[in-house]
C-alpha cells in the first residue's frame, strides 16, 4: 500500500514538474527573447529603438494575442494546442507576422538583421507546413533555436547549459504526453541544423 501511494505521489510530482518546465520554457516566452537578442545587434549599429518595439508587437504580441483569443473563443482547447489541427491558425498568423517583420527590416536597409529574421521565418514556415500533416514539437524547435543561436555567437563555453534546458523541455513534453519521441527528435534536429547551417551560410 505504501509503495502504491508513493508511486502515485511520485507520478503526480513528475507531471507537475513537467508542467512547470513546459510553461517556463514556453515558445510564447522564448520567441520574444530570441527576437530581442537578434535585434540587439541592430540596435547597437544604429537601428532605431522604435523598430525593436514594432518587431516585438508584430512578431510576438500579435501571435500571443491570437492564441489568447483562440482559447477565449474555444477555437483552441488548451494552451499546448494538443489537437494538431488547432495549430494551423496560429502558425499562419505567426508566419505572416515574421515575414512582415523581416521585409520591413530589409526595406530599412538593415540587411544583416533581415537575413537572420528571414532565416527564422523560413524555419517557422517549415514547421507550419509539417504541422499540416504531423504534430512536430514547437517547444523542441524553439529551445533548439536558443541552443544553436546563442552558442553560435557567444560560444559553447558560455551557453552550454542551454543544452540541459533543451533536454529538460524534451523530457517534460514527453512526460506530459504532448508529443512522441519522434516528434520531439525531429523538431530538435531540424531547428539545430537549420539555424546553425543558416548562420554559417550568412556569415
Amino acid at each position: 500500500m505504501i509503495i502504491r501511494y508513493y508511486t502515485i505521489w511520485y507520478s503526480l510530482g513528475m507531471k507537475r514538474l513537467a508542467y512547470i518546465i513546459s510553461r517556463v520554457f514556453d515558445p510564447m516566452i522564448e520567441i520574444p527573447i530570441i527576437l530581442s537578442v537578434v535585434v540587439w545587434f541592430a540596435l547597437t549599429n544604429g537601428l532605431r529603438f522604435r523598430f525593436f518595439i514594432f518587431l516585438l508587437i508584430v512578431d510576438a504580441l500579435i501571435p500571443a494575442g491570437y492564441m489568447v483569443w483562440g482559447i477565449i473563443t474555444k477555437r483552441v482547447s488548451d494552451w499546448d494546442m494538443t489537437k494538431r489541427k488547432e495549430r494551423a491558425g496560429l502558425y499562419a498568423v505567426t508566419v505572416f507576422c515574421h515575414a512582415f517583420g523581416a521585409l520591413y527590416a530589409f526595406f530599412l536597409g538593415k540587411y544583416e538583421l533581415s537575413y537572420v529574421l528571414f532565416l527564422m521565418w523560413g524555419l517557422a514556415a517549415v514547421f507550419a507546413v509539417i504541422t499540416l500533416f504531423w504534430k512536430i514539437s514547437v517547444h523542441a524547435g524553439v529551445n533548439a533555436v536558443m541552443v544553436a543561436y546563442f552558442n553560435h555567437y557567444w560560444g559553447w563555453h558560455n551557453y552550454w547549459w542551454l543544452v540541459i534546458v533543451l533536454v529538460l523541455v524534451l523530457w517534460a513534453r514527453l512526460e506530459m504526453k504532448k508529443h512522441t519521441f519522434a516528434q520531439l527528435l525531429v523538431g530538435t534536429v531540424l531547428a539545430l541544423v537549420w539555424v546553425e547551417v543558416g548562420l554559417r551560410y550568412l556569415g
